[in-house]
């Protein structure tokens, strides 16, 4: 059996389990790799759904959601709504090791960040203002301004109304939106110890506030004794199912972790229809790795102890 394992998903987990197995094979424990991991991916510019580089929210605010939670402990910490900060996967743990709290949100995080030492930190950068106010015409047909940064989306009643929600549906629909902006990342350390953490960036144009299932325990980041989990894409269905949990309990009750992956999706796609991409990667005390996805397009990675290099998989969409 490996000594170890690291995982990640989308293409930008590949430099992430790098960083992971490096850290693992040093000793580290699985939560110093798997924070470790997701800063590389955060502080990455061209990566823009996660960090440094993300798009904003309708009214151009940079909105970070991350959580981090430890198997063999169950403790957990997450931010969500957090602004002007470096790597929120940081703060979430800070959440959790220094604080009686899972969560923290908006102005109450972004304040507890600087308290721990997190300087001011603005993590928009030219190309990523550049890339909403393209989006922010093509969505709303909003008008832009010398910078790109003022008169944003007049959010008044009038915009929160259908009209608003109908063009973000058709948005998300025909993919201009895109809604898997995550970077989650599983490792199980020499000792056996479980660790997962989710950071994203969220939706581009979303209603401000919006919060992502990446920094909801159970919902987009999960660990127990026997596994750990990590969901991307559409949120919200990871919310309303509490899909990292599900797929690590039933790892729990004794199924594979590819098992549970495709257990949980099919449990979600049999009860409604929709459209959009849900994916969840796991992980299991074994060093075993499993993912599974509802539409093409979804990639997961992972290195072991005997691995020189990523291992690339890019699983079939489950299907009723």
């Amino acid at each position: 059996m490996p000594e170890f394992v690291i995982a990640s998903d989308w293409a930008w987990g590949v430099q992430a389990v790098v960083k992971g197995k490096e850290k693992l094979a040093g000793g580290s424990t699985a939560i110093d790799a798997v924070e470790a991991a997701i800063c590389m991916v955060e502080d990455d510019p061209t990566c823009n759904s996660v960090g440094t580089g993300g798009l904003p929210n309708a009214e151009g605010t940079l909105e970070l959601d991350a959580s981090i939670m430890e198997g063999e402990t169950m403790k957990a910490g997450g931010v969500t709504c957090l602004t002007k900060t470096r790597n929120p996967i940081s703060v979430a743990r800070k959440v959790m090791e220094l604080t009686p709290h899972v969560l923290l949100a908006g102005a109450g995080a972004t304040e507890f960040a600087r308290h721990c030492g997190f300087a001011e930190y603005d993590p928009l950068t030219a190309r990523s203002i550049d890339q909403w106010k393209k989006l922010r015409s093509q969505v709303f047909g909003a008008k832009n301004d010398e910078d790109g940064r003022k008169n944003y989306l007049d959010l008044t009643s009038e915009h929160y109304g259908q009209s608003t929600v109908l063009k973000l549906t058709k948005a998300l629909r025909s993919n201009l939106i895109k809604s898997h902006g995550t970077v989650g990342v599983l490792a199980v350390d020499q000792c056996q110890r479980t660790c997962a953490g989710t950071s994203t960036s969220g939706w581009p144009l979303r209603f401000p506030g919006r919060v992502a299932d990446s920094s909801i325990i159970g919902a987009g980041t999960y660990a127990n004794k026997k596994a750990a989990a990590t969901a991307t894409g559409v949120g919200e269905t990871a919310m309303r199912y509490c899909l990292a949990k599900e797929v690590c309990d039933l790892v729990s009750e004794g199924k594979t972790p590819n098992e549970a992956c495709e257990t949980a999706l099919l449990k979600i796609t049999m009860s409604e229809t929709f459209d959009h991409l849900i994916a969840v990667l796991c992980v299991n005390s074994k060093c075993e790795v499993g993912g599974a996805s509802t539409k093409d397009g979804f990639q997961y990675e992972y290195m072991t102890s005997s691995t020189s290099k990523p291992i690339i998989v890019v699983p079939k969409p489950v299907k009723c």
